[in-house]
């Protein structure tokens, strides 16, 4: 899913022979949305995987700094980022929005830039499991305005770790959650789950930490198919996202299926 550091500086060597403004770029891993500087240079870069689900959305200074950098999804909620743009094609504003596709969590912020690509202006709001975001308890150091984005985490009493499995396929999934410690976040349970559905295991906190989820909870993740005992297994991988301070979603996503071996009559 993400997007190789031979693709961008293959994108970044197309200004010169670009045509200013929009370009979109269909490669071998997907699709590229370009949008140049005046000059020629790429002032913002949006990648989605081939299945248009995934991707990855930069934006730049003219030297080639990035000054914004997200991981954006069309699956189990959204993740996106909408630019605006001055004069010179440098990049105005942009406004990221993420959100799962049930539950109460969401988050929004917008961020401001000067026609050099320097940072003026920066807001945020949100909500996750204990309330609305930011909220007392939680302190976010940020640089001045001017510098490329980034927010330190300076004092936050619990992270919470969420956890989601999704099915792409067009199978039904049978998911038994075994919770590793006791806790009313993450309560475990037998789950079905219909082709292209998400479902949410719960969640888990150690303080300041970010744990894998395989710590907390044991998925076993099975085909669903009637009259056949022997299910096949789910292949996984962990798509990872940082939706505010203090809060990440564990995405556990269905990449195909394992053929249980059959047992040998004896």
């Amino acid at each position: 899913m993400r997007l190789s550091h031979l693709l961008v500086v293959l994108l970044l060597s197309l200004p010169s022979a670009a045509q200013i403004g929009r370009q979109e770029v269909h490669t071998d891993t997907g699709k590229v949305v370009l949008h140049f500087f005046d000059s020629g240079e790429v002032s913002t870069l949006e990648w989605t995987d081939r299945d248009d689900r995934w991707g990855r959305s930069k934006a730049f200074k003219r030297d080639g700094t990035v000054i914004f950098d997200v991981p954006t999804r069309r699956i189990a909620g959204h993740a996106y980022a909408r630019y605006t743009y001055h004069p010179n094609g440098a990049v105005h504003k942009v406004e990221f929005s993420s959100g799962a596709d049930a539950g109460i969590q969401w988050y929004r912020s917008t961020t401001t830039f000067d026609p050099e690509g320097n940072r003026t202006g920066f807001s945020e709001t949100g909500h996750d499991d204990h309330g609305p975001m930011p909220r007392p308890g939680i302190t976010i150091e940020r640089q001045p305005p001017g510098t490329p984005q980034q927010e330190t985490l300076a004092r936050v009493p619990m992270v919470s770790n969420e956890v989601f499995v999704v099915n792409p396929t067009n199978s039904a999934v049978r998911v038994v959650a075994t919770p590793k410690y006791h806790s009313s976040t993450l309560p475990g349970g037998t789950f079905t789950m219909a082709p292209d559905d998400t479902l949410r295991i719960g969640s888990y906190g150690m303080g300041v930490t970010l744990p894998p989820w395989q710590d907390h909870v044991q998925l076993d993740i099975h085909e669903v198919v009637r009259g056949n005992r022997r299910n096949a297994v789910a292949r996984i991988r962990t798509v990872e996202q940082q939706v505010a301070p203090g809060h990440r979603r564990l995405y556990v996503v269905i990449t195909g299926w394992t053929k249980e071996p059959k047992q040998r009559r004896r």
